[in-house]
């Protein structure tokens, strides 16, 4: 086995196995992520290459932005049926953006207040994602909320 795929409606993110492998060691032993620790089981126990469904695999749609922000994977857009390399994919931000503290100039001010404040209606909520280069969306995930 020398990949793991993660397969979502979109796409399907292909991954070296050790770069995969490194991440979810990390979130097993430090963590205790189940996710992560069924995932490394799954490895060990097959010689094939490994295939996640995103509905099965749902956390995993966490760390794939990850290893795509360090420049890892290679992604097969469904809807337009090509592969990319990670660098011609182009990044996204999901609601407020990735961090709460990245906040777009014009919801700056009194709106880092209220981020920050005991009582919000509504909450706010951000996060990043990938789209190919037309367009497609092939993964975005909420990361934080208030």
């Amino acid at each position: 086995m020398t990949t793991v795929t993660y397969e979502t409606e979109n796409a399907a993110f292909e991954f070296d196995l050790s770069d995969v492998q490194d991440t979810l060691n990390h979130l097993a032993s430090d963590h205790k992520v189940e996710e992560a620790i069924e995932i490394l089981n799954l490895l060990r126990s097959s010689s094939d290459d490994l295939i996640l469904n995103a509905e099965k695999f749902s956390r995993f749609g966490y760390i794939a932005p990850d290893l795509l922000e360090a420049g890892k994977g290679l992604i097969k857009c469904k809807p337009c049926n090509k592969t990319y390399q990670r660098s011609e994919l182009k990044p996204t931000a999901v609601g407020h953006g990735r961090s709460p503290f990245d906040l777009k100039p014009e919801l700056r001010g009194g709106e880092m207040k209220r981020l920050f404040a005991k009582k919000q209606n509504p909450p706010m909520f951000g996060g990043e994602g990938f789209e190919c280069p037309d367009g497609h969306e092939l993964i975005a995930m909420t990361t934080w909320m208030t």
